[in-house]
């Protein structure tokens, strides 16, 4: 009768059986680990991408109300615009209202006796302390001058008067030339001129200016 000894061959069945489970179990861990570490790189990810989202929303909300508000300002700087326009066209008319007649009273200060023209006082001293003989005299009698005419257009002014001397047309010229009223005021002419305004005949100088008026 024949024996066969199977012992050795069942442990090494037994033991490759255990080997490949062990294999197994590693196996099925690392994979387990493999996919805890990829969901939480997915939920990381998938939070971050949420941030993202959130932060971008609040941006376009906010660059919606800038462009709003943009256009709120445009609308606003359009409106100012109109209104200064407004107000620049009411300021025009009410000077051309009251500027012929603030000029007449002008040239009545500049003629009247122990007045003189309106200027800033700053700027008068100023102009004495640069030249002493820059200014007007406060002593000059207006009526010793007086004008025969006076025409303006489009700021444009003519003068025409009688003066008794050169001195006193040169007093007027200074006194219109410092004036807050008159500019580019130039002596055009002047010539001897005879006069009754008295009872004896006086020898006059009859003279024009050119200026502009300011109003």
């Amino acid at each position: 009768m024949i024996r066969i000894n199977l012992l050795p061959q069942a442990v090494r069945a037994t033991s490759a059986g255990a080997s490949g489970q062990a294999w197994a179990v590693v196996y099925g861990a690392v994979a387990a680990v493999w996919c805890i570490v990829l969901l939480v790189v997915y939920l990381i990810g998938n939070n971050e991408l949420e941030e993202l989202e959130t932060r971008n929303n609040d941006l376009s909300q906010k660059i919606d109300t800038l462009k709003q508000q943009s256009a709120d300002l445009e609308t606003l700087k359009e409106k100012l615009a109109k209104s200064q326009e407004l107000e620049e066209v009411v300021d025009g008319l009410q000077r051309a209202r009251l500027g012929p007649t603030n000029i007449m009273l002008e040239l009545s200060r500049i003629l009247s006796h122990g007045g003189g023209p309106t200027v800033d006082k700053e700027v008068l001293e100023k102009m004495r302390e640069e030249n002493p003989l820059a200014g007007y005299s406060p002593k000059w009698d207006g009526r010793r001058l007086w004008l025969t005419g006076f025409s303006e257009e489009d700021r444009e002014c003519t003068l025409r008067g009688l003066g008794k001397t050169n001195e006193d047309i040169a007093e007027f010229l200074r006194r219109l030339a410092i004036s807050e009223f008159f500019e580019e005021v130039t002596l055009q002419k002047s010539q001897m001129d005879r006069s009754s305004n008295s009872k004896n005949d006086v020898d006059m100088i009859g003279f024009t200016v050119t200026c502009r008026v300011k109003y």
